[in-house]
């Protein structure tokens, strides 16, 4: 292999390709499980309910007071639980993507993808036999130590692109993540009724969502071992800079007051955006009495809203209105998505298609609408600004620390959103949700437009 630094030829534009299907399918694994976690939970502990002697999971559930949500019914210990399994996935995500960052800095990119994708893969096979919760949890710890490698792809793409393209390279990353967080959750949703039935060998009834995740893993593992050439060299092993293994504990080291400001905007949003997002399959299960099927529906007018959005609204106005102005524009639309689920009523009876008169005139479903233009203008104008107020030797570190204080919001947000659901109410927790969003919307307003080159 050469010794010089890769250019984005046709191997680079190869590697980029497997570093999105390596991202994106990180994704889809953490999001898969949104839109059963609801349906999921409740047959475990009905699983367990139903021995002579209760399971540990049973009697530690028992020591949890037993309170149901008003509406349609929800067993409100099992939005406890689904906090706990989301947080523990980003928790191990953000812990282990240093690690084998730095791991792959001394061996090189390929190697490291290669252990981690295939730690995936068994991952999601333990899953397609979780016939108890314990194994599910131990399938989400090896996926969740295995998607640390998000740090090497970024490395790998900047690897393989100069300075003057690598923001281009880096918004791949961005669009694998939103993709992911789109089709993740309509997978799951809608295959789960594949494998309702599925109950022999240690199978349950949502394999089949399982299954798929492990097929694309074993894809990608096959892709990267096919396909994907190292992208560092030799030479340049153990010579990489060494970085702060956690950025976002050194925030406050950052000179540039704008990126500050940016990346506490994110830390804060997305905090309150991914409790939302973790607990909305639980709100639709209580509010309309959703099932996998009808969240994974729900996720898709999401992540079609959202795309709308993005290609109408972001790509037309960002010039003429500017960034600054849309990441205020999406904080006001995530501000009333909270206040209008919070106050949608009940549906009388469960609803079967999202696509009824009922659900296509109420509040609820005016709600997903605002929340998707929040989502769809907030990701890439925020990305847009810390790569604008950036010096051109600093892009990729303060990108990096965007990335990293999402990571720790994904992480936080999802307790301390499930605990307020399961402590107040529903409700309660969706305003409160509305007003802590006024701390991200007030740095936006005193975030500085950066200035404009002349001409432009």
């Amino acid at each position: 292999m050469s010794n010089e630094e890769p250019k984005l030829g046709n191997n680079g534009k190869q590697g980029l390709g497997i570093v999105f299907l390596t991202i994106f399918i990180d994704l889809v694994g953490f999001s898969i499980i949104f839109p059963l976690f609801p349906e999921m939970l409740e047959f475990y502990l009905g699983q367990e309910a139903a021995k002579a002697t209760p399971g540990l999971l049973t009697q530690l559930v028992g020591l949890i007071p037993d309170r149901a949500a008003p509406g349609l019914g929800l067993d409100l210990r099992t939005v406890l639980f689904g906090g706990l399994l989301g947080s523990l996935y980003s928790l191990l995500q953000f812990v282990f993507s240093p690690v084998w960052g730095a791991h792959s800095d001394r061996v090189g990119r390929r190697p490291v993808l290669l252990k981690t994708v295939a730690a995936t893969a068994i991952g999601y096979a333990l899953w397609v036999f979780a016939g108890n919760l314990w194994l599910l949890f131990l399938s989400r710890i090896i996926a969740g130590v295995a998607s640390g490698n998000i740090s090497v792809a970024t490395a790998a793409v900047a690897d393989i692109t100069t300075k003057e393209n690598r923001s281009k390279g880096m918004a791949i990353i961005g669009i694998a993540f939103g993709l992911g967080f789109i089709i993740g959750p309509a997978i799951g949703g809608l295959t789960a009724s594949v494998s309702k039935n599925w109950q022999g060998y240690g199978l349950n009834p949502f394999s089949f969502p399982a299954l798929l995740s492990c097929g694309l893993a074993l894809l990608n593992l096959l892709q990267i071992n096919l396909l994907f050439k190292e992208t560092l060299p030799n030479t340049k092993r153990d010579k990489v800079e060494k970085k702060e293994k956690y950025p976002i504990f050194h925030l406050f080291r950052i000179h540039n007051p704008a990126i500050l400001q940016l990346c506490l905007l994110h830390l804060v949003f997305y905090i309150t955006f991914s409790g939302m997002e973790f607990t909305l399959t639980f709100l639709a299960k209580e509010r309309m009495g959703f099932g996998a099927r009808q969240n994974g529906s729900m996720f898709i007018l999401i992540g079609l809203t959202m795309v709308f959005v993005q290609g109408l609204f972001v790509r037309r106005l960002a010039k003429p209105v500017g960034e600054k102005n849309l990441v205020i524009a999406g904080i006001l639309s995530a501000i009333a998505a909270f206040w209008l689920l919070a106050v949608a009523p009940s549906s009388a009876s469960p609803i079967d298609n999202i696509w009824s008169a009922e659900f296509l005139s109420g509040h609820f479903l005016l709600g997903l609408l605002f929340m998707s233009m929040a989502i769809g203008l907030i990701n890439p104008c925020i990305t847009a600004l810390v790569s604008i107020h950036a010096c051109a030797e600093n892009q990729g570190r303060d990108l990096g620390l965007l990335r990293s204080a999402g990571s720790l919001a994904r992480v936080l947000g999802p307790i301390f959103a499930s605990t307020t659901y399961f402590a107040a109410t529903s409700g309660t927790a969706y305003k409160l949700g509305a007003f802590v969003l006024a701390i991200p919307l007030a740095i936006a307003l005193l975030l500085k437009a950066p200035e404009k080159e002349p001409g432009s």
